[in-house]
């Protein structure tokens, strides 16, 4: 007790709690051990207690000299502040998220289209925050570690293999997403030997390669901001394009009729619209990653940085969603740029800029492939988590599995009903169900009865949102293969 009159935490509460010195019991951190007497009552000043916080003393950095020659979770530090892990959310969500929504309108009106928006941006944003709260409840840094802790060890592999399967379901898709991309506006430019291999080959080999072997998300922050600029710029070309009628019916371009009515309609082809906003959400493969970095991090400031994000997100899909749909009606595309005139040069800009924006997302996804990829490696063969931890061995894992996507995008001109499949099962999984099942049985495990015990009311909601989940990966299949 301080003479204020507040409680301070004890030290075992704030090593427990932080990881402050990772890997040690309580009592030897506090005792005579390395790393000096950090938390000890003779120690307790204000400076000790912030070197805690802000866990300075890391094991790895006594064993190991270069701090590059390894990593793991347990390594893993507080590096993103406030503007990185906002600009890093919406470069993880948007450039896929804002091209297919169009699209969905084509069988939902323009209000239900708006709720459906909001109700998914909500739920996914709140899974977010469960996630953190699953961390700080369990103790454990990672969706494996925490299912390996609340579930059991021997089916720890199951989050992780459904984790390596969106991973690498999304980062297909965007390798695909950015060749066809590339390889349609190069021409535009001058350069006409730009096939769609040559593109997915130059832009695996650079910038791809080296961001790939980042282990920092802060670090992906500049080009994750790159791919905002790309993003917004395209959504303003949309709009500019809606408001001077150059698709108009004898406009510039000679586009269809616009769309007349279509406030309300609601049918079974409104699934390719929830299809598309259950997983356009999807950033939830790094949501342990990115409570993990983010600096001094706790439930309620997280939740408001990603209620930020998540708000920000959801402008630029109802923007780009409500103009990609009022302009070109019942003939939006998939990818709606598709739609734009390929003399229109705006557009091309817009294609170049896009293509660029899923280039400098892909890196973020991948992150969460490489991460459960090593993941399950360590399941399998845990004698050999030492060899795993190593950054080498970590850059030429990176390597071959960048080249497996690259080479499959390259086979695949048509990657859809694969991805399609990934995206609304896996995808649906790892928003939905997997937090909300392992935030119920954390709780039930770790969480004392009284006070501290998660409200019934709560519970139920989590219930329900991990239920829906389950509908919703079975109806995002249905679609994907009737639709």
């Amino acid at each position: 007790m301080t003479n204020e009159g507040t409680m301070e935490p004890s030290s075992s509460n704030v090593l427990n709690r932080r990881g402050t010195v990772a890997g040690l019991p309580v009592d030897d951190a506090e005792a005579g051990t390395p790393y000096g007497s950090i938390g000890s009552d003779s120690e307790k000043t204000p400076g000790s207690r912030a070197l805690m916080r802000r866990h300075t003393f890391i094991q790895g950095e006594q064993h190991f000299k270069s701090r590059s020659s390894i990593w793991n979770i347990e390594t893993d530090e507080e590096s993103m502040g406030d503007t990185a892990i906002v600009i890093n959310l919406l470069a993880d969500l948007s450039p896929a998220g804002t091209l297919p929504l169009a699209a969905g309108m084509i069988g939902t009106g323009y209000i239900p289209s708006i709720c459906l928006l909001l109700i998914f941006a909500a739920a996914a944003a709140y899974m977010m925050y469960l996630i953190s709260r699953t961390i700080e409840i369990s103790g454990a840094k990672s969706y494996d570690k925490i299912w390996e802790k609340v579930i059991g060890k021997q089916t720890a592999w199951v989050p992780a293999c459904v984790l390596i399967l969106v991973c690498f379901g999304n980062c297909l898709a965007y390798a695909c997403m950015f060749g066809d991309l590339f390889s349609g506006c190069m021409p535009a430019f001058g350069f006409t030997f730009a096939s769609r291999t040559v593109c997915l080959v130059v832009l695996a080999c650079f910038p791809l390669l080296p961001l790939c072997m980042l282990k920092d998300l802060s670090a992906l922050a500049p080009t994750s901001f790159g791919a905002l600029v790309s993003v917004a710029w395209m959504i303003t070309v949309m709009v500019i394009r809606y408001a001077d009628g150059s698709y108009l019916p004898g406009g510039q371009y000679h586009g269809p009729s616009p769309p007349s009515g279509h406030v309300a309609t609601m049918g079974v082809s409104s699934l390719l619209l929830v299809n598309s906003l259950a997983v356009g959400f999807l950033c939830h493969y790094n949501g342990c990653k990115y409570y993990r970095e983010y600096i001094d991090h706790r439930p309620t400031t997280f939740a408001n940085q990603v209620s930020v994000g998540f708000g920000m997100v959801s402008l630029l899909f109802a923007v780009s969603m409500l103009v990609g749909y009022a302009t070109f009606g019942s003939s939006s595309q998939a990818v709606i740029l598709n739609n734009y005139s390929e003399s229109d040069s705006m557009a091309n800009i817009a294609r170049f800029g896009m293509g660029l924006a899923n280039v400098f997302s892909f890196p973020l996804m991948f992150s969460g492939l490489r991460e459960n990829a090593l993941a399950l490696l360590a399941f399998c063969v845990p004698d050999q988590t030492d060899t795993f931890d190593l950054v080498l061995f970590q850059n030429i894992l990176a390597v071959s599995l960048l080249a497996l996507i690259i080479t499959t995008a390259v086979i695949l001109t048509d990657a859809s009903l694969v991805v399609g499949l990934v995206g609304s099962i896996c995808g649906s999984a790892i928003i939905y169900v997997i937090p909300c099942f392992l935030f119920a049985s954390a709780s039930k495990k770790f969480m004392s009865q009284g006070e501290e015990q998660v409200n019934p009311k709560e519970m139920l909601l989590v219930q329900g949102i991990g239920c829906t989940g389950i509908v919703l990966m079975i109806a995002g299949a249905s679609a994907t293969f009737l639709l």
